[in-house]
């Protein structure tokens, strides 16, 4: 059976994380599990006026390597929105070979383990009662983005109390 892998060259990763923000939106990963998560190595000084700072892509035990996607020959939801365009997905012995061409490249065979790593969800909260519930963005054509938080009437009450 054939392997297949991530070749990600980290030399021209921006650390934009749009592999990340595609991953948790495909799969419906909640918040505190990545199926692929961009690590920082650095900055720090290598020696005078010469600076080391590595922007890593790493998937986690979360990736299948969008099993699903890949089965119906398109390419893992993290290579499709590389905006560095910096990933490749193949087979390993084919990407194995690329990685000879350059240095600063990472080649990751992910192995599945859900249960592993996914584990129940719990929210880390103790006292949720204080929570603002939600907040909504809306993204015009023109690219202007609105924020709003909703709340309650006590906090609109509490507010106009204050303001008298």
């Amino acid at each position: 059976m054939t392997a297949y892998g991530l070749l990600i060259d980290y030399e021209y990763c921006t650390g934009c994380q749009s592999c990340e923000v595609s991953c948790k939106e495909e799969h419906g990963l909640p918040v505190g599990k990545w199926g692929i998560r961009v690590h920082d190595d650095g900055p720090w000084e290598i020696e005078e006026d010469h600076m080391n700072w590595n922007k890593i892509p790493v998937p986690t035990d979360l990736c299948d390597l969008c099993a699903e996607r890949t089965s119906k020959g398109r390419e893992p939801i993290c290579v499709h929105h590389c905006l560095a365009d910096v990933m490749k997905f193949g087979p390993v012995t084919e990407l194995a070979a690329l990685m000879e061409e350059k240095p600063k490249q990472v080649l990751f065979v992910p192995q599945f383990k859900p249960y592993e790593a996914r584990g129940k969800f719990e929210s880390k909260r103790k006292d949720d009662s204080n929570r603002r519930r939600a907040a909504a963005i809306e993204v015009e054509a023109y690219g202007q983005v609105e924020f709003a938080t909703h709340r309650d009437d006590s906090d609109v009450r509490e507010v106009t109390e204050l303001n008298s």
